[in-house]
């Protein structure tokens, strides 16, 4: 499959946490699996290239914070959108590892009006809200986000209660994604003792 994978900001400090790990991780089984694995991300500092693995073809655009004040919900990455746009195409699926920032929801958006078929985890970061930008986000569009996502990963039940409420009438979408995390090299290595004795 061809796969693109969006995430809201890569930098040398790994300031965004968990999101760009779990990509990473994603990224590089899906692509020791044979899959062709895109990652589309803004960026701050300087970033390797081969960041999300050797397999992996990561397009990173310079992220600008055009709201003061607001986190990384005030990020946006621009020159991302057109290359994403062509890319979309030929994507058989996109799974964006949602936000309500500038980066992802504008990809989101794409994803709709191309018509390729995406799929969202929120990574615990969608929740009810009171802020005046998360309510103008989800008017305009989380909510349509989240009720088009071919599936809405969740984590834990907390994750899994906020976005059944936000969702409303459309849960059947809601499916639970655990964090994969790499296997340790002792680990493959009995893994690969006990198959050989199986042999």
């Amino acid at each position: 499959m061809k796969i693109v994978q969006v995430v809201t900001l890569v930098s040398p400090d790994g300031a965004y946490g968990g999101p760009v790990r779990v990509a990473q991780n994603q990224a590089t089984e899906l692509s020791k699996r044979g899959h062709q694995v895109q990652i589309f991300a803004g960026a701050r500092g300087d970033v390797d290239g081969a960041y999300f693995g050797p397999e992996v073809r990561t397009r990173l655009f310079r992220a600008l914070r055009i709201i003061p004040g607001t986190g990384f919900a005030g990020l946006c990455a621009p020159a991302m959108l057109p290359s994403l746009w062509r890319t979309l195409k030929n994507a058989d699926v996109v799974h964006l590892h949602l936000a309500r920032d500038l980066v992802v929801l504008p990809a989101a958006l794409l994803c709709l009006v191309r018509g390729t078929p995406f799929v969202v985890q929120t990574h615990g970061m969608i929740d009810e809200s009171e802020k005046m930008l998360a309510k103008i986000l989800d008017r305009l569009l989380t909510l349509r986000v989240l009720r088009a996502s071919r599936r809405c990963f969740w984590l834990t039940p907390e994750e899994q209660t906020s976005l059944g409420e936000l969702l409303g009438d459309s849960p059947q979408t809601l499916e639970r994604l655990v964090n994969g995390v790499p296997l340790a090299k002792v680990m493959l290595n009995d893994v690969a003792a006990v198959e050989g004795h199986r042999g």
